[in-house]
């Protein structure tokens, strides 16, 4: 949800007498509205093949145009995030995934077309047996899979990436990227 900064106008009653209590719920004094402001959920996915490498994706825009990052976005409404990764995977890269599990979360805060979101990011660890991506070139620049020791932290596109990385990191038993 945005920031109450970034909503002057009561989105029922128009009036410019919209504000944010403490946490919630923001409120009009024209209309008596309440407004619950919840996050957005998003989920990435740390996807390794046989070989033990990991799939990273190009950034193919921004924020963060070029760097690395994971299949995954914001979920759509009515799907869980396992729904939402298959469903991300095979859009962005064009991969089936197996053995989907729950690595981590973290609270985020995501700036997009002027307008910062708070979310809720969760990360996944899958396996897959493909090599060969068919990516969505409006999403994804082009795919690296890499080692988790090539993986340079300055290489990735969000600094949530690196505390997920640590994440994924440990649950592989190998020493920390920082």
């Amino acid at each position: 949800m945005p920031e109450s900064k970034e909503l002057p106008y009561c989105p029922h009653c128009g009036a410019k007498t919209f504000h944010a209590g403490s946490f919630k719920p923001w409120h009009c004094t024209s209309c008596n509205f309440k407004l619950y402001p919840n996050i957005a959920s998003a989920a990435g996915v740390f996807i390794r093949d046989t070989q033990g490498r990991i799939l990273m994706t190009e950034r193919a825009h921004e924020p963060s145009l070029g760097k690395l990052g994971l299949p995954g976005r914001f979920l759509e409404r009515n799907e869980t995030a396992e729904e939402g990764l298959i469903r991300e995977v095979k859009e962005e890269v064009g991969i089936p995934i197996e053995k989907l599990k729950y690595l981590c979360s973290s609270p985020n805060r995501y700036a997009f077309g002027g307008i910062t979101y708070d979310t809720l990011d969760l990360f996944y660890t899958a396996t897959t047996s493909a090599t060969e991506t068919i990516i969505d070139p409006e999403e994804v620049a082009a795919v690296h899979w890499m080692h988790p020791k090539d993986i340079k932290p300055e290489d990735l596109a969000f600094q949530l990436f690196l505390q997920a990385f640590e994440s994924l990191k440990k649950w592989l038993g190998e020493e920390s990227v920082t």
